[in-house]
């Protein structure tokens, strides 16, 4: 009782939630009623008035004529209608069509012969305008996130005008007379209007929704090029060309089938008793579609999809011809005409609208327009020409097989309709550039050499350094003679590389340049020039080098320890052991981080045991320099000493490099114990990642199951980057680990239901949502690693925050590409509301969903649960939690929890934190340090460098600029955002004007949280982003605005190089070279350059051409290879933008309109990267985040 109770209650829910959707779904069940029911009111007015005064041999006459006409209204209707509003068309149509109705009424109570074969015409061509205003009004006025499950509602208008007519026609026929069915015929006509103006009504902007502008649709510029050339019809809609096939088969059959119908009933019925019977017929057959539409089309459309009942129709149509070919009889051809409305008017007709949904609302009219009046009516006439042919030449009952054939073409269309079908879905989401090739970079080839070589000479340091560390790894290349100019090279950095190279190939006659160097030029040269001299291990150079163990500079001790180990033997340990000893046991920190290197580079791994001291030592530095020379040295017995590394922020990135170092037989099975601690399993993913094997994938893939839900997020972070090398992937299992994240999003929405109804539970339920979002986003990611990752991608982005197109597109993609129990449950899942419903349980009752959602939440949900618990000690649920919480959970108190919520509040406050899910906000709440300071003390003062933000737990202060007070501030209120960012100057002073508590949090802490946590950043950047575009709205700006305007000194007047004629291994080299130049890219490795030059694209533009425009909506940034971009608003320049600058990242992160205009000053070439590049690559590295993070809270600052 208590279940049915809740079902109750649930599905009230839904209807509250969809009311007005329902409203809308009402008045379209009147209007297709109407429209129904007076179609076949007057077409059995029009038939039977037309047979009762001609001889059938006529009816395949009127075919021709009826089909000219119905092609002719198609065409006018297709190149005219847009020039008007649909709801004013229809306003305007409705009335003319029933009047002109009513004229042809007085025109058959004259009994001229030639005023009834111009009704059978006439109104099959008004009964045409009648159902594609309606179809297309419909399609324009539903939600399309629901129209799936509302459509079959809105359909049984019509089916339910048929049946009704159809038995209304028995009964009225008698009465009235079949002349007078034409007053009837017009009044339903009219009686939709009130329809119409009812559900435009409810619109709050009509002017929108029919707008007839499509100029006023915007869309990404980068997407613009593409879609400038796509101009036709069926480039923009490819399933149109076989729905066209399949529709014109179809008609064809159709008007055949309904040709052997009628002969057969003209030979046994006339007048009345015709009319009565076509009643019965139209009344029972659409009976039957009730019941099939009520009960079996939905079912039809949920559990086999769109492209499955797209061919019931024809197979079924089929299979009743070949029982009329074998067996003509009146009951066989009653059956077949009979499934066309059964069938067609319930399963195909919800079918074929459903088709056309996903289609650009540019598009769909012209679409519909060229399928029912071209191809439907083109279809029709010669279907007549076939008629009036084959009518002398067969019996009706042969027909049969020109039917079957045309309906063997139709399913072959169907069939076809799919792969196109959902190339249209795709190109409606928001999907990035097309498929890239993942070229692999051949060195060798001549264009690329070449290129290498150029830059090796080039003055652009990272360009030499690029091509240098390439080509000292080829074996097939001699380098030698490049060698003196690299040695002489005015960076250090290139001499110190070439250096390396010298160490590890020992050139002759290279020793007297590496004693030049020993004293001239930087000390990172030094040190590296004299390896490379230990490197010859000539015995005249040993005394040499033994002198450096004494020299005053540390790396050069570390340097000649080195080269003595390495390269002398026993000998040279013998004279550099002392001089280790003491630098081992060195206090100062330079000492012991050269010594945490040393042992990398000798690469002796018998000499571990000294970095088991240095890798706990106090100093990061030291340890990270241990950890690199771990990597070198690969001793297992310094695995259990690297992995508890992987918590520190600081160490972690080179934990993950020295784990990932080792040969993965030896290395997984170690790793595997350590998933089972949470601490060290959050980031061993980054190490199963970077091993990069079919092996280490699918060790993570059966870590997912048992794994709590911070895991679970960073294993699919890992397996998504692993997914691109195109692992192996067991499909059942994904798909079962798919199937339990949609359990539990299930489970969620139920036990959130549940709660909801408590007092105290709005921030449990706001935290409830958040957690089943998470939940989406992971089955999405999880679908990524057995499906193309970029429609996934697409899919999720266009489901979860595009319009309500691509909403439902998204579901029809799903629907499209699943199978089995896969299919239904992620259908479910997308078309169900997002909003928790209201089921307030019985006090009993509230304890169960508390329990549950304790046991499967994350940390901060359990926390919340345990505090709302704690007020209520009596219940089993805290009875429960104090029993089942772990170790750290036990020793939280009442306060503890109550503090930890309060700073929570205090967060959600904070303008940088807006956007932040609560679980964000608690890992940042717990790096808050409180901060406790007497009236009159300065918090913070004007000029001073500060890089920290503070929020007011209690207390007041004063703002103060140029010793003046300009502000106050209270509890609750925060400073310093933009410092926390920028670690800039303070621009004012902020001052206690009472005793004060604050809560302080620090660069370094808030950095710290990022590189854990990059959802928090993303957010943190999409709000810098949204500030940035607010405040260029308002026009505040100054001569620092967008980054301080430069100047370029140098303006290429050339034109940009025609990349297209150039070898693809040369473009990616060139793409890479490019890259380095661009500072927001600086800390990428020599692998992240090849990969993000091999998704970039090259674009140019001409003098003066508009790259993007101020509100076009942007989702890709650029970066300046060749050329120079202005970037202003109409006249006013903001900036000047040269090579190795980039912008469009407001846009890319944010995917919100353009803040500015961005024109090409000469002729440029632009790098180009879509958003789903840069989330999926760039935001990978935490110095792009922080890179990118303090270019954007500058440009706020400089504008205030």
């Amino acid at each position: 009782m208590q279940i049915s109770s809740l079902a109750l209650k649930n599905t009230i829910q839904r209807f509250a939630e969809d009311r007005n959707e329902y409203v809308k779904v009402f008045w379209l069940f009147g209007y297709l009623f109407c429209v129904v029911s007076a179609s076949t009111m007057g077409r059995t007015a029009a038939d039977t008035l037309f047979l009762s005064r001609f001889d059938a041999s006529y009816l395949s006459s009127m075919y021709l004529p009826q089909a000219a006409a119905m092609i002719l209204m198609g065409f006018i209707f297709q190149r005219y209608s847009g020039r008007f509003r649909l709801d004013r068309l229809i306003l305007g149509l409705i009335p003319l069509i029933s009047l002109l109705v009513l004229l042809s009424r007085f025109g058959v109570g004259t009994e001229m012969r030639w005023v009834f074969p111009v009704i059978y015409v006439g109104y099959d061509v008004f009964n045409f305008l009648m159902i594609v205003c309606f179809w297309q009004f419909a399609t324009s006025v539903l939600d399309q996130r629901k129209v799936k499950r509302m459509i079959g509602w809105v359909g049984s208008g019509g089916i339910m005008g048929g049946i009704l007519s159809g038995f209304g026609l028995k009964a009225l026929v008698p009465a009235v007379g079949t002349a007078n069915l034409i007053y009837f015929y017009a009044g339903l006509q009219l009686l939709c209007l009130i329809a119409v103006v009812q559900i435009l009504r409810m619109l709050s902007a009509p002017k929108e929704v029919f707008s007839t502008d499509q100029s006023a649709r915007k869309r990404p510029s980068a997407a613009r090029k593409k879609v400038e050339a796509k101009t036709s019809l069926f480039q923009n809609v490819p399933h149109l060309k076989y729905v066209a096939i399949m529709s014109a088969a179809l008609v064809l059959s159709l008007t055949l089938i309904d040709y052997q119908f009628k002969v057969i009933l003209k030979e046994t019925l006339q007048n009345e008793a015709l009319a009565g019977f076509m009643g019965s017929f139209y009344g029972y057959s659409g009976l039957l579609a009730l019941i099939v539409q009520l009960f079996v089309s939905g079912r039809v459309l949920t559990r086999f999809g769109v492209m499955t009942a797209l061919l019931v129709f024809p197979i079924a149509l089929f299979m009743g011809s070949f029982g009329v070919l074998l067996m003509p009889v009146l009951a066989m051809a009653v059956a077949v005409k009979g499934s066309d409305k059964v069938i067609g008017d319930t399963i195909y007709s919800s079918v074929s609208q459903l088709i056309m949904f996903p289609i650009p609302p540019e598009w769909r009219g012209k679409a519909k327009g060229f399928l029912d009046g071209i191809v439907r009516n083109g279809a029709k006439g010669l279907a007549a020409l076939c008629l009036l042919i084959v009518s002398r030449l067969f019996a009706p009952e042969q027909l049969s097989y020109i039917i079957l054939v045309l309906l063997a073409i139709c399913i072959a269309a169907a069939i076809k309709v799919k792969g196109a079908y959902l190339k249209t879905l795709l190109s409606t989401l928001q999907t990035g550039s097309e498929d890239l090739e993942k070229a692999e970079l051949n060195m060798m080839d001549p264009a690329s050499r070449l290129l290498l070589v150029n830059a090796l000479s080039s003055p652009d340091k990272q360009q030499v350094l690029y091509a240098l560390r390439l080509l000292r790894g080829l074996d097939s290349f001699d380098i030698k003679p490049f060698l003196p100019a690299l040695l002489e090279h005015p960076m250090a950095e290139v001499c110190a590389e070439a250096l390396v190279y010298v160490e590890q190939m020992t050139p002759d006659g290279l020793e007297v340049v590496l004693q030049k160097l020993l004293v001239e030029g930087d000390k990172q040269v030094h040190a590296r020039a004299l390896l490379a001299l230990a490197a010859y291990a000539k015995d005249g150079h040993i005394d040499e080098i033994t002198n450096y163990l004494e020299h005053p500079e540390v790396s050069m001790r570390a340097a000649a320890i080195t080269g003595l180990v390495k390269y002398y033997g026993i000998e040279g340990m013998f004279r550099a052991v002392g001089t280790l000893k003491l630098l081992l046991e060195s206090i100062h920190e330079e000492e012991r981080m050269a010594m945490a290197a040393l042992f990398g580079q000798i690469g002796i791994a018998s000499f571990y045991k000294p970095l088991l001291a240095l890798l706990k030592d106090n100093s990061s530095q030291v340890r990270i320099g241990a950890l690199e020379s771990a990597a070198a040295l690969q001793v297992l017995e310094l695995v259990p000493y690297i992995v508890p590394l992987l918590d520190s922020s600081e160490t972690r990135r080179y934990a993950v490099a020295a784990l990932a170092a080792y040969e993965e037989r030896q290395i997984l099975p170690l790793l595997e114990s350590y998933m089972a601690e949470p601490s060290l399993a959050l980031y061993l993913p980054q190490v199963y990642e970077r091993i990069g094997s079919q092996r280490s994938f699918d060790m993570l893939v059966s870590r997912y199951g048992p794994a709590d839900i911070e895991i679970r997020d960073k294993i699919l972070e890992a397996l998504q980057r692993m997914n691109k090398e195109h692992w192996r992937v067991d499909e059942k299992q994904i798909e079962q680990l798919i199937l339990e994240e949609v359990q539990l999003y299930w489970k969620f929405a139920e036990h959130g239901a549940g709660v909801s109804g408590m007092e105290d539970s709005s921030d449990i339920l706001l935290i409830i949502e958040q957690t089943r979002l998470s939940v989406c986003r992971r089955i999405f990611q999880l679908l990524s690693l057995m499906m193309e990752p970029k429609t996934v991608q697409a899919v999720f982005a266009s489901w979860s925050s595009g319009d309500g197109r691509q909403q439902a597109n998204s579901t029809e993609v799903m629907d499209q590409m699943l199978q089995g129990n896969l299919r239904t449950e992620l259908a479910r899942m997308m078309s169900s509301p997002r909003t928790l419903s209201n089921t307030p349980l019985p006090a009993l009752l509230q304890d169960e969903p508390l329990i549950w959602l304790y046991e499967h939440g994350d940390p901060w949900l359990r926390h919340r649960i345990h505090y709302l618990t704690m007020q209520r000690p009596s219940s089993r649920a805290y009875a429960f939690i104090e029993k089942r919480a772990n170790a750290a959970e036990k020793e939280l108190s009442y306060e503890s929890l109550a503090d930890q919520i309060e700073r929570v509040r205090l967060l959600h406050n904070v303008t940088l934190f807006h956007g932040l899910a609560g679980r964000d906000l608690s890992t940042i709440a717990l790096r808050l340090k409180k901060v406790s300071l007497v009236q009159g003390r300065d918090i913070i003062r004007e000029g001073e460098p500060g890089d920290s933000l503070f929020i007011i737990h209690e207390g007041q202060a004063g703002v103060y600029v140029n010793g003046q007070q300009v502000s106050r501030l209270k509890a609750g209120d925060c400073f310093g955002e933009m410092a926390v960012l920028t670690q800039g100057l303070r621009t004012a002073t902020i001052r206690a004007e009472t005793d004060i508590e604050l809560w302080e949090l620090d660069s370094t802490a808030l950095y710290e949280m990022m590189f854990d946590r990059t959802s928090i950043a993303i957010e943190m950047m999409k709000l810098l982003s949204r500030r940035l575009r607010t405040k260029l709205e308002r026009g505040k700006k100054d001569s620092s605005d967008l980054n301080a305007v430069q100047e370029i000194a140098a303006v290429n007047d050339g034109p940009a190089s025609d990349v297209l004629n150039q070898d693809k291994d040369a473009v990616i080299l060139r793409r890479i070279l490019v890259l380095q130049k661009i500072n927001l890219f600086a800390h990428l490795s020599q692998d992240d350059f090849i990969r993000l030059a091999q998704i970039s694209e090259e674009v140019t533009y001409g003098p003066g051409e508009a790259i993007c425009k101020t509100g076009d909506f942007g989702d890709t940034m650029y970066g300046i290879i060749e050329g120079n971009v202005r970037v202003h608003n109409g006249s006013e320049t903001f900036a000047m933008l040269g090579v190795g600058d980039c912008f469009g990242e407001m846009a890319v992160i944010d995917s919100g309109p353009r803040s500015a205009d961005c024109t090409s000053t000469d002729h440029t070439l632009l790098l180009e990267l879509q958003q789903d590049q840069v989330f999926n690559f760039c935001f990978q590295n935490m110095d792009v985040l922080r890179g990118m993070m303090r270019v954007l809270a500058e440009r706020i600052k400089g504008m205030v």
